[in-house]
């Protein structure tokens, strides 16, 4: 059978673009009041999935591979695991608590972490078989985790205590403890490893600290209740989400300085950059949306309906 080329060269262009859409990072945005996880195409700027998924889900954690989606849930006393390429709910996993909350993956995609706000624990669970590994103390009601580039350290926002420990992966156990503004929540830390910036909720600061020995660099003033935290543009801009001023502060983080403040939707919480480093994308509790920021011009650039109580509190786009 002959192929005309025209027709040949039109199915291979409409190959490609699907490929190439299909490659395209997706944001995983738990609707904590839905009990539900919106799954946003970013290069259409629309929800193209969403799975179903009980007990509240609140934090999110993605493998390094894009895989896989981790999902805290508690209500349901644990985490949920998401099939990224199937869009499907794979298993969920009981961890006997229903503090649940702060989860992220190591850079192996090997460990998973789960902070339990009641325990003041951290569990280390394998995500082979999801059993649990280690449980490691901290300070009372962890709630952010980090892990360290280099794989080396994890760290933990302890909110009752306003403090954040840092946790040997080696060992696991505590290195050490810092004091920070009061009841941090959600934190970042730089590409190199070198800087770790953490959102102080009641302080309306965010500490920066010396990744190496947890050493205080600066206090950074910015709007009311500070809940979390992403990089963009190669590290030199921190966006902050503020709760209750409805917008997210910019710091300059060489001179360590907010020199913006966007207004986003009501109740801003979760918060995450695309891999290209410009877009930040921003949970909205109260409007069940996603704020999309270009981190070059500090403006919103489109407005995303998710579900009802959009929290996506983690690391929420695959890379």
């Amino acid at each position: 059978m002959y192929n005309h080329p025209k027709t040949v060269a039109s199915f291979l262009a409409t190959v490609f673009f699907s490929t190439a859409l299909s490659a395209q990072p997706f944001a995983y945005i738990s609707n904590q009041l839905d009990d539900s996880v919106s799954i946003i195409d970013t290069a259409s700027a629309k929800v193209i999935d969403t799975v179903k998924i009980t007990g509240k889900p609140a934090g999110v954690a993605l493998s390094p591979d894009g895989n896989t989606v981790y999902i805290s849930t508690p209500e349901a006393n644990g985490f949920a695991v998401i099939d990224a390429k199937q869009h499907k709910l794979l298993k969920h996993v009981p961890l006997g608590s229903s503090g649940a909350l702060g989860i992220a993956v190591d850079k192996s995609g090997q460990r998973l972490f789960v902070a339990d706000w009641y325990k003041n624990t951290v569990a280390v669970i394998d995500t082979v078989d999801f059993k649990i590994k280690a449980t490691i103390p901290v300070g009372e009601s962890p709630s952010g985790l980090v892990v360290s580039p280099d794989n080396r350290w994890l760290y933990v926002a302890n909110r009752l205590s306003n403090s954040v420990s840092q946790i040997d992966l080696h060992t696991l156990t505590e290195r050490n403890v810092t004091k920070v503004g009061e009841h941090p929540f959600g934190l970042s830390i730089d590409s190199k490893g070198q800087r770790l910036y953490v959102a102080n909720v009641e302080s309306d600061d965010v500490t920066v600290l010396d990744n190496q020995h947890l050493k205080k660099v600066a206090t950074v003033k910015v709007k009311t209740l500070p809940y979390a935290t992403t990089l963009a543009l190669n590290d030199s801009r921190l966006f902050v989400t503020n709760q209750e001023d409805d917008s997210v502060s910019v710091i300059d983080t060489a001179t360590l300085t907010e020199l913006a403040v966007i207004e986003v939707g009501d109740k801003p919480e979760g918060i995450s950059t695309h891999p290209d480093g410009q877009h930040v994308y921003v949970a909205n509790w109260f409007d069940n949306t996603v704020s999309v920021i270009d981190a070059k011009t500090l403006t919103v650039v489109d407005t995303i309906p998710t579900g009802n109580g959009s929290r996506a509190f983690g690391l929420f786009i695959s890379q």
